[in-house]
């Protein structure tokens, strides 16, 4: 009996034990399909993900860095060249007001040939250019008013010589010439009513005692007096702004330009003063920005030409090389047509050159970041080919693009590391 019960409960056994490996072993067998599974899945996500992924930080050496610093550095310098070339305009004089003066030099000489001597009166220009309106004369048949639309022109002779008003709407501008009719004050209302009216602005103008040709010009308004000096052509030299307080000048702007023997800009130099309170009461800060500009010389007969720092630009490639030394035959119109080279400093430190080549549209920018980082970059037909990264003064990498016709800006870069 005991040994029927003993075999009994080793089968048990035996059936327990079988069950246990058999639910182990469909677990493991479970346990890798899945695990196989999610290996797939994941496999297939980073399959996707490469798809669509354009960064692999593997790949990413950082050279992109100096290029972009590089263009970034150019698009502000360019936008200080354009403030200043800009602002230019404000300092030079208004050809309505001075464009007399070389007609009436012209009109002189021909009177001294014929003997006689004419005065030009500033009133005359404006019904030239006139259309029919209404015009009140007085007793002597002089005019006195005159009117078309809303805009209105009146004049007054006096002992000084002739005050000419010319009214816009609320706009209002008073002219004082002297007796030989030159603009000595031209001030600038804004008239809104009998009881509410201010002036904008007055300008005062100096004469050249030989010349009879403006040579200063002061403007003053509520809140600045500038003060600008010109040259026998007209063009500015220099100009100094105070901004005005309790009755005190304290000075925030200087400007100085400088010309050649044909009057073209060779410098323009700019000084900001920036105080720390609106009160002036400390040392200003000093900001100053200048560019100077070398112009290219007249083709000569053999048909040498050029800046001397030309040369620069004559790697840019073998075709653009020949290009430019057949371009030294062309015309003075082309060589006009060709900017000047540039430099551009802050406080004294360089921090962009562009030298031109004979051929226009092929140039070398260089942009200087410190004491040790540059770019230089070459173009060809205005369209930029190469950038050379240099550290020290040293080339370490250079950046190609692959010119197309069909789309410029489109381009292909080839990373080219320099010896260490």
């Amino acid at each position: 009996m005991s040994v029927r019960v003993f075999k009994k409960a080793r089968l048990v056994l035996f059936l327990i034990f079988a069950a246990c490996a058999g639910v182990m072993l469909l677990s493991c067998s479970k346990k890798e399909k899945g695990a196989e599974g999610e290996e797939n899945q994941d496999a297939q996500v980073e399959e996707n993900t490469n798809e669509y992924d354009f960064y692999l930080p593997s790949d990413d050496d950082a050279s992109w860095v100096e290029s972009l610093l590089a263009r970034v550095e150019e698009e502000r310098i360019a936008e200080e060249l354009a403030k200043m070339e800009e602002s230019v305009s404000e300092y030079q004089l208004d050809e309505d007001d001075f464009a007399e003066d070389d007609e009436a030099d012209s009109d002189e000489e021909g009177a001294e040939e014929n003997g006689e001597e004419e005065e030009i009166n500033p009133i005359e220009k404006f019904f030239e250019e006139a259309r029919e309106g209404r015009a009140l004369t007085d007793k002597k048949q002089e005019m006195r008013f005159y009117e078309f639309d809303n805009e209105i022109l009146s004049s007054q002779q006096t002992e000084d010589g002739l005050v000419v008003v010319h009214s816009n709407g609320n706009n209002v501008i008073r002219n004082f010439y002297d007796v030989q009719y030159n603009l000595i004050k031209k001030e600038e209302w804004n008239i809104k009513s009998a009881s509410d009216s201010s002036i904008l602005k007055t300008e005062a103008f100096v004469y050249s005692e030989e010349t009879n040709k403006v040579v200063q010009k002061d403007i003053t308004t509520p809140s600045y007096f500038e003060s600008v000096l010109y040259n026998e052509e007209k063009s500015p030299v220099s100009a100094k702004r105070y901004n005005l307080k309790d009755e005190e000048r304290f000075i925030v702007r200087e400007r100085f330009w400088a010309y050649d023997a044909e009057n073209q800009l060779i410098r323009d130099e700019q000084k900001e003063y920036t105080y720390a309170d609106a009160e002036y009461k400390t040392e200003p800060e000093v900001f100053i920005r200048r560019y100077e500009y070398k112009y290219p010389e007249v083709v000569k007969a053999d048909g040498s030409a050029g800046s001397s720092e030309v040369s620069e630009g004559a790697g840019i490639s073998e075709a653009a090389s020949d290009t430019a030394t057949d371009s030294g035959n062309s015309d003075n119109s082309e060589k006009s047509e060709i900017p000047p080279d540039s430099k551009y400093y802050e406080n004294n430190v360089l921090k962009m050159k562009n030298v031109y080549t004979d051929q226009k549209g092929t140039w070398v920018s260089t942009v200087y970041f410190d004491e040790n980082l540059s770019v230089k970059t070459y173009y060809e037909d205005d369209v930029r080919v190469r950038d050379e990264y240099y550290n020290r003064g040293r080339l370490f990498r250079t950046k190609i693009y692959e010119k197309q016709e069909a789309a410029p800006e489109d381009e292909q870069t080839v990373i080219k590391q320099g010896e260490e």
